[in-house]
């Protein structure tokens, strides 16, 4: 019996995908689990690399390529459907599992309590091109009362690295096929929102992966369309959320203000004006990042010094 699905999809991770795998095999646990790969028709050696590993552990793996690309979000949800265990893990093809118990402490948290629709953990986070590691990154967002970091998660704060599922409240609470509809691509916000509502959750204090940050990575190519278009969907998963789950007015004033702002830098950043001032017009709590943002969306003078002001204000 398959107590603990690695639900492990990818697109063009040639570069990667050897030392994730590499991580994933590393663990020593009390279990038997497998590693379902959704393979999002990559065009690299990706799915060479997966296979030859297939070859060396024919049991363990379970891969599949798309006959068409999916996107995020279905490709999640199909790989989800192939899954066997009780309890899924989902890592990205560019991520790791540190040390050799990351598996074992996740599925022991889940075990304590049937009622628990996810865990979630530390990770370091690695910047590629700097070879350069911030420990524990998101510390100061999980180690916090369980009701702070509901408010995080609701806001789009929380980065799902390291979370763990109980796949039958997957089933039971997230409603895939309206997210699919909406033509949502993120999968993670959605899945974690309906899961923080419906079900208890638990924290794992303790940094048990790594998240790799590199040009590749979709949240971070500097591309104004792709960008703009991640921060309204966002947008558009709150607003659904936020009248389904009745938020109460201070988080929604939260949300409102940060995601203008956001949009306001990159706006700044492209240099965008039309978007510039309708993101300025929108920010109700303005400071002199702010004004500065507003500026460098108008004229490049001010550029720079808004580049500047990231940096230093909203790592």
């Amino acid at each position: 019996m398959v107590e603990l699905s690695v639900h492990l999809i990818t697109y063009n991770n040639e570069k990667h995908i050897k030392e994730t795998l590499d991580s994933i095999l590393n663990q020593k646990v009390d279990f038997n689990y497998e590693i379902v790969v959704g393979d999002d028709c990559s065009s690299d050696n990706t799915l060479n690399i997966i296979y030859a590993y297939k070859e060396q552990y024919p049991d363990l793996f379970n891969v599949l390529k798309n006959n068409t690309q999916l996107g995020i979000l279905k490709n999640f949800k199909a790989t989800l459907d192939r899954c066997s265990g009780k309890y899924i893990f989902d890592i990205a093809g560019d991520d790791l599992l540190k040390g050799t118990n990351a598996l074992q402490t996740m599925v022991d948290t889940l075990k304590t309590d049937d009622g628990l629709g996810f865990v979630d953990s530390g990770f370091d986070l690695l910047f590629e091109g700097k070879n350069k590691t911030e420990p524990f990154n998101n510390k100061h967002l999980i180690n916090v009362p369980k009701n702070d970091y509901k408010d995080n998660l609701l806001l789009g704060k929380i980065t799902p690295i390291g979370i763990c599922f109980n796949k039958s409240h997957l089933y039971k609470y997230v409603d895939f096929e309206t997210y699919i509809n909406m033509g949502i691509t993120i999968e993670d916000y959605p899945i974690l929102v309906d899961l923080a509502m419906s079900t208890n959750f638990e924290i794992i204090e303790k940094s048990l992966h790594v998240y790799r940050v590199h040009e590749s990575s979709i949240s971070h190519q500097k591309n104004f369309e792709k960008q703009t278009f991640l921060l309204n969907q966002m947008k558009m998963l709150f607003e659904y959320f936020e009248k389904k789950y009745n938020y109460h007015e201070a988080l929604s004033s939260i949300f409102y203000n940060n995601h203008y702002k956001q949009l306001l830098y990159y706006a700044a950043y492209f240099e965008k004006k039309e978007t510039g001032k309708l993101a300025f017009n929108n920010v109700e709590t303005k400071n002199l990042k702010d004004y500065i943002y507003y500026l460098a969306s108008q004229n490049n003078f001010f550029k720079k010094q808004a580049l500047l002001l990231k940096r230093k204000f909203l790592k």
